[in-house]
């Protein structure tokens, strides 16, 4: 299939679809910055690039069986404690990270530890010794895991 993009056009409506989903989006001063490029990483932290953060690791406290793994052919895998997460993600020289989640089970555990969200929240991979940090797109931390080897 291709597809033709051409200026000021409007998509076709379809019979089970609502008026509003044609309307062009409206992109408001707050989703500006959600999408704005994330900030450098703090001097402490060495980059991580698309070998680093291969294997698997582990937070520092939560749920004994949660984990994060980094597969070279760019997938992810994980788990909070009790339900298995997955994903593709890549990094760039500069410790830019992007990484996408797919569905996941949602069973409830005590002490579950929200390894999906840190992930895919964060803009930025580091490395502070042997500790994988992951920063948001304004360099706050959403976590931090340790090498299991």
């Amino acid at each position: 299939m291709v597809a033709q993009l051409i200026p000021g056009a409007t998509p076709t409506p379809e019979p089970d679809k609502a008026e509003s989903v044609l309307e062009p989006p409206v992109v408001t001063d707050e989703a500006r910055r959600a999408l704005a490029p994330a900030v450098e990483l703090p001097a402490t932290l060495v980059p991580a690039d698309q070998h680093q953060p291969m294997g698997r690791w582990t937070p520092k406290s939560g749920h004994k069986g949660a984990y994060l793994e980094f597969t070279a052919d760019g997938e992810w895998h994980a788990s909070d404690g009790c339900n298995d997460q997955t994903g593709r993600w890549v990094t760039a020289a500069d410790g830019t990270l992007l990484a996408t989640a797919r569905s996941t089970t949602l069973a409830f555990c005590a002490d579950s530890v929200p390894i999906d969200q840190w992930l895919t929240m964060a803009r930025r991979a580091g490395l502070d010794g042997n500790v994988l940090v992951l920063l948001g797109a304004h360099g706050d931390e959403t976590g931090r895991l340790s090498p299991t080897n």
